[in-house]
């Protein structure tokens, strides 16, 4: 488990990012970007918050932004102070339990806080996917294709959709 993380958040402003998810899943975009916007302007830089950004600006049609606060979310998950604490029995239960639950979850929805925390591999694939989705709507092949390198042995409809359409296009 990660007991500290650079720019993380409070209590009070992981409750707001769970609100912003909850609304992001309910359909109700506007409302969740607008929470998110509220946590970056308080000078928050987190992934999942990056990520959580990058879906909303997706919808609104701006990928350039959306692919800028995806490779932020890189950064940060690269960047992230991580101090590593061998868990004990309920930290590991809660381990297995958020690995579950992101088994089940489609990387297409919000991400929060602790799934990030405790499943920072999961966070970094989930960014990527994204990546590949946007830089394959603007036809970019080879972006397509390095960030698919990142994920070897991984098989994702996403991932393989993105590269059937992109080598298409090349032809």
């Amino acid at each position: 488990m990660r007991t500290g993380t650079a720019g993380g958040l409070s209590p009070e402003e992981e409750t707001t990012m769970a609100l912003a998810c909850a609304l992001y899943e309910r359909g109700a975009w506007a409302e969740s970007f607008r929470l998110l916007l509220r946590l970056s302007a308080a000078g928050k830089r987190t992934a999942p918050l990056l990520y959580n950004k990058a879906l909303c600006l997706e919808r609104a049609g701006r990928r350039e932004e959306a692919l800028s606060c995806l490779e932020n979310a890189l950064a940060c998950l690269k960047s992230g102070k991580r101090e590593w604490v061998k868990p004990s029995g309920e930290e590991a239960a809660l381990q297995t339990l958020y690995e579950q639950q992101c088994a089940k979850a489609q990387y297409r929805f919000p991400m929060r806080e602790e799934e990030a925390a405790c499943l920072p591999d999961y966070a970094r694939e989930r960014v990527l996917r994204l990546m590949i989705d946007l830089y394959a709507q603007q036809k970019d092949g080879a972006r397509v294709r390095g960030l698919a390198a990142s994920l070897p042995g991984k098989h994702f409809d996403n991932l393989e959709r993105a590269l059937r359409e992109t080598a298409e296009k090349e032809m």
